[in-house]
C-alpha cells in the first residue's frame, strides 16, 4: 500500500511538472506572439500604431507620404508627386528603431514578470525621419513653375497702324524662397498636403512717354501738307511728364515757335482780370467773361480789359503780368477792335529767331510751350492753389478764382479741335483759337485744353501754321487725331477689345 502511494506521488509530480512545462512552453509562445504585437497608445509621429504588428506599423505613414502635393498658383492647382523633390521616408530606420524598442520590452529579463502577471508594456513613442532636397524644389519652381505660370508686367504699348494705345497690365511672380518653406511644410504635414505658393503682384511698368510722341509725329506726318508746321505741347500732372516737338515736312524743327496767338491770348486777359477783381464779380462781369471765353467774343474781350483791367494800356498789363509769371513769348500789345492801334513793338526770344519766321500778328503771340504752361498753372492752382499764380500773386489770385476759370473753360463747349478726339462726356477746360489774316485766308490755328480723364488729366496744346492757306476741315481733322491719339494713351483700350 505504502508503495502504491509514492508511485501515485510520483506519478502526480511528473504530471504537474508535465503540465507546468506545458503552460511554461505556452506561456513562452504567447510571450513571442506579443512581442510581435506594438503596445497600445503606441505612435509613429501622429500614426497610431498600437496593437498593429511591426509589419503593419509602417504601412500607413508610407501610403501617406506617397501621395502627390497639391500646389496653388493663384487660381491654378498642380499636383506633384514628392519623388520630384528628391522626398523619402526613411522607413528602415523607423522599422529598426521599432524593432529595437520591442525587442528591448520584449526582452527576457521581463518574461517572468509577464508570466505573474506583472508587465505592462509601455507604449512607444517614435519620431517620423524624412529628408527632401531643397535644390530640388528650388529647381522644379524655376524650371516648371516659373516659366508657366508667372507673367510679366506690360506696359501700355501704342497700336500698331492706328492711333492709340493698348492698355497695360499687370503680372505675378513667385515668391521662391518663401514658397520653397511652403512646400517643405506641406511636405512633412499630415494635417495638409496643401501648399500655396507666395505669388508677388508686379504693378504694370510707367508708360514710356516718348512712345506716344513718335506715336503723333507720324500721325502729322500723314495728315499735314507741305510746308505745314505743327507744334504739340503735352503735360502729365501725375508724374510730371512732358514733351514739346514741332514737326514740318515729316522731320523734327526746333519748338517753341513764335504763333499768333489769336482766342487763346484770352486766358492770359482772363488770368489777369481774376487779379485785379478783389471781389466776386458782378451779373455783367460775369456775363462778359462768360462771352469772352465760351464764345470767344472780341467786344466782350475788349470791354474786360477797359472796364475790368484798366485803360487804353491794359494789354500792356497783360503782357507784364505775363512776364512775372516767366511767360516771355506771350504777349498782347493792343485791343481786339478794329483799327486798335499797336501799343508797342514786342520782341520775344520766339519771333526773334532766324531760323523760323511764320509771320505772327504784332498784336499778339504766344508759343505754344507758354500757353499750355500757363494753363497747366491754373490748373494747378484750382487742384490745391499751389504753383506760380498764387505764388506770383499772392492774395491776388487764389485758389477760388482759378477754380472758377477753370469752370469757364469747361463751359466752352465747342464740337471741334480737342473736344471732338475726345468721347461724349469727356470734361476739357479749353480755349480755342482761329482767325483769317490780312489776306483774308486762314493760316493759324491753335487748342489749349485740360482733359479730364478716369486715368488723371492732361494739358494740351496744339498750334498749327500753313504758308498758303489752312483748309478748316483739314486743321480740325488734325487735331481731333491728335486729340484723340493722347487721350489714347491715357485712356487705353484692353487688348480683347481691339481683336
Amino acid at each position: 500500500m505504502e508503495g502504491k502511494t509514492k508511485a501515485g506521488f510520483i506519478f502526480i509530480s511528473i504530471s504537474l511538472f508535465f503540465f507546468a512545462g506545458v503552460l511554461f512552453f505556452i506561456s513562452i509562445q504567447e510571450y513571442q506572439k506579443q512581442s510581435q504585437i506594438i503596445p497600445s497608445d503606441s505612435t509613429i509621429g501622429p500614426f497610431s500604431i498600437g496593437e498593429l504588428e511591426i509589419s503593419q506599423a509602417l504601412v500607413e505613414p508610407k501610403t501617406f507620404f506617397q501621395q502627390p502635393v497639391m500646389l496653388s498658383y493663384q487660381d491654378q492647382l498642380i499636383q506633384v508627386s514628392p519623388e520630384i523633390f528628391d522626398f523619402h521616408l526613411d522607413l528602415n530606420s523607423l522599422e529598426s528603431d521599432l524593432k529595437s524598442q520591442m525587442e528591448n520590452i520584449y526582452s527576457n529579463k521581463n518574461f517572468f514578470p509577464y508570466l505573474f502577471g506583472k508587465f505592462h508594456a509601455e507604449p512607444i513613442h517614435l519620431e517620423l525621419k524624412m529628408s527632401w532636397s531643397q535644390q530640388k524644389i528650388r529647381d522644379y519652381l524655376i524650371n516648371e513653375i516659373v516659366p508657366r505660370y508667372d507673367k510679366p508686367a506690360k506696359a501700355k504699348q501704342p497700336i500698331l497702324n492706328g492711333s492709340g494705345f493698348l492698355a497695360g497690365e499687370f503680372g505675378f511672380a513667385l515668391d521662391i524662397d518663401s514658397s520653397i518653406q511652403t512646400i517643405e511644410k506641406a511636405l512633412v504635414s499630415v494635417e495638409s498636403r496643401f501648399a500655396v505658393l507666395s505669388v508677388t503682384r508686379i504693378d504694370e511698368p510707367k508708360a514710356i512717354i516718348n512712345n506716344l510722341e513718335t506715336q503723333l509725329k507720324q500721325l502729322i506726318d500723314q495728315i499735314q501738307e507741305q510746308g505745314q508746321i505743327t507744334e504739340v505741347v503735352l503735360i502729365d500732372p501725375s508724374t510730371g511728364d512732358t514733351f514739346d516737338f514741332a514737326r514740318q515736312n515729316q522731320k523734327d524743327v526746333p519748338p517753341e515757335i513764335s504763333f499768333t496767338a489769336a482766342s487763346t491770348i484770352k486766358i492770359p486777359i482772363m488770368i489777369s482780370s481774376f487779379r485785379i477783381m478783389d471781389e466776386e464779380p458782378d451779373a455783367t462781369t460775369k456775363k462778359q467773361l462768360s462771352l469772352m471765353i465760351t464764345e470767344s467774343k472780341n467786344e466782350q474781350t475788349d470791354w474786360m480789359m477797359e472796364n475790368i483791367i484798366g485803360g487804353n494800356l491794359a494789354p500792356l498789363t497783360v503782357t507784364d503780368d505775363m512776364r512775372k509769371l516767366g511767360y516771355k513769348n506771350i504777349f498782347l500789345a493792343g485791343y481786339f477792335y478794329l483799327g486798335a492801334p499797336l501799343l508797342d513793338i514786342i520782341e520775344t526770344p520766339a519771333n526773334t529767331r532766324t531760323d523760323i519766321n511764320l509771320k505772327p500778328d504784332m498784336y499778339n503771340q504766344t508759343t505754344a510751350k507758354d500757353m499750355t504752361n500757363l494753363l497747366f498753372d491754373l490748373y494747378q492752382c484750382s487742384q490745391d492753389g499751389s504753383g506760380k499764380l498764387t505764388e506770383v500773386f499772392p492774395k491776388k489770385i487764389t485758389q477760388t478764382e482759378c477754380s472758377s476759370m477753370i469752370d469757364l473753360l469747361k463751359r466752352n463747349h465747342l464740337p471741334y479741335l480737342i473736344s471732338a478726339g475726345v468721347p461724349d462726356g469727356t470734361v476739357v477746360a479749353h480755349k480755342h483759337g482761329w482767325i483769317e489774316e490780312s489776306d483774308g485766308l486762314l493760316h493759324t490755328m491753335s487748342n489749349v485744353g485740360i482733359v479730364y480723364t478716369p486715368n488723371g488729366d492732361y494739358i494740351l496744346g496744339i498750334y498749327t501754321y500753313h504758308p498758303e492757306n489752312l483748309i478748316f476741315e483739314e486743321g480740325n481733322k488734325l487735331f481731333t487725331q491728335i486729340s484723340a491719339a493722347v487721350y489714347g494713351y491715357f485712356v487705353p483700350i484692353s487688348e480683347k477689345s481691339s481683336e
